[in-house]
């Protein structure tokens, strides 16, 4: 900016002594005007240079400042981007966390279950083989037949043999007896 100034200044200064030297020369030589005329046209030429230099460098600052104006536009812009990307992924972050204790959760009650369906499933082994014990008792009181007939419409179920140890399973267990494998 200063030596936008002094180029003027100086500018300025070329054109401030050519009007005096034009001023002496036309005193002294009044019958060189032609040349006279020449040097007026040049000092115009350059006050013509010196506006639009001036026109030039307004519009250079103005630019400046327009430009400025769109770089703290898009500054604030990008700030308040930055700030939704934050709550983004505090957001994300909140939403993982309540799926992993939910998991967790879903986890617990599952073991819970498993645990659960282990117990029955002792307890109807224990069942049944009491009711092996009552069936052996009542074969060999061998006295009521009718009894012997109506045990062994319940022993009646159909029995699989489990595809991991050969064990034959009773229809409806889900688990084997012998082994746990899942049925």
């Amino acid at each position: 900016m200063k030596t936008d100034e002094e180029y003027i200044k100086r500018l300025e200064n070329i054109i401030d002594k050519q009007d005096a030297l034009l001023s002496q020369l036309d005193a002294k030589f009044e019958q060189q005007d032609s040349l006279s005329e020449a040097i007026i046209k040049q000092n115009n030429y350059l006050k013509e240079d010196n506006q639009k230099h001036k026109n030039l460098t307004r519009d250079m600052n103005k630019t400046v400042i327009q430009q400025k104006n769109v770089v703290a536009k898009l500054k604030k812009e990008l700030e308040e981007q930055l700030k939704i990307q934050q709550k983004l992924h505090k957001d994300y972050g909140d939403v993982i966390k309540q799926l992993t204790d939910d998991l967790e959760e879903e986890q617990n009650k599952n073991e819970e279950l498993t645990k659960k369906q282990k117990e029955l499933e002792s307890e109807i082994r224990k069942l049944n083989m009491d009711l092996t014990n009552v069936r052996n008792t009542v074969g060999n009181i061998g006295s009521d037949n009718s009894l012997n007939n109506s045990l062994d419409t319940t022993d009646s179920s159909k029995t699989y043999k489990c595809p991991n140890c050969g064990v034959e399973v009773q229809e409806g267990y889900s688990f084997c007896d012998s082994c746990g494998t899942k049925l």
